[in-house]
C-alpha cells in the first residue's frame, strides 16, 4: 500500500517510513498537517498515519479535509496523549485507531491493519 505520514517530528517521520518501508509499503511524508493534505491529493494514498498535535493544522482537522471529497481513507492518529483525555480533545471525528507514542513495528503493522479493517 501506500501510504501518507504526517508528523512534524523528522525523527519519528523517518522511524514510521523505516517501519513502513520494512512491511513493504510506499511512503509519503508531510511534515505538517496542511501538507499532508496537499499530498493526499496528489499521491491518493491507500491509508494515512497522522500525529495528532501539529503545526497548522492538527491529524484530525487533515484527516477531515482528506476525507471531505467521500474517499473513505483508512487512518491512525499518532498521540503521546493517551487515555479518555484523548477522546474528549479529538471529540467524535478521531480515527477509531489510535496509536500511542513510544510505539514499535509490531504496533504500528497492527495499527494499519485495524485501520484497513475498520468500517
Amino acid at each position: 500500500m501506500k501510504i501518507l505520514i504526517a508528523d512534524d517530528d523528522r525523527l519519528v517521520r523517518a522511524l514510521l517510513a523505516d517501519v513502513l518501508a520494512g512491511l513493504g509499503h510506499e511512503v509519503v511524508a508531510a511534515s505538517d498537517g496542511s501538507e499532508a493534505v496537499e499530498l493526499c491529493h496528489g499521491e491518493r494514498p491507500d491509508a494515512v498515519i497522522l500525529d495528532f498535535l501539529m503545526p497548522r493544522l492538527s491529524g484530525v482537522d487533515a484527516l477531515a479535509r482528506m476525507r471531505a471529497d467521500g474517499r473513505r481513507l483508512p487512518a491512525v492518529l499518532l498521540t503521546a496523549i493517551s487515555g479518555p483525555s484523548l477522546r474528549d480533545a479529538v471529540g467524535p471525528d478521531a480515527p477509531a485507531v489510535v496509536l500511542e507514542k513510544p510505539f514499535d513495528a509490531r504496533g504500528v503493522a497492527r495499527a494499519l491493519e485495524r485501520a484497513v479493517r475498520a468500517p
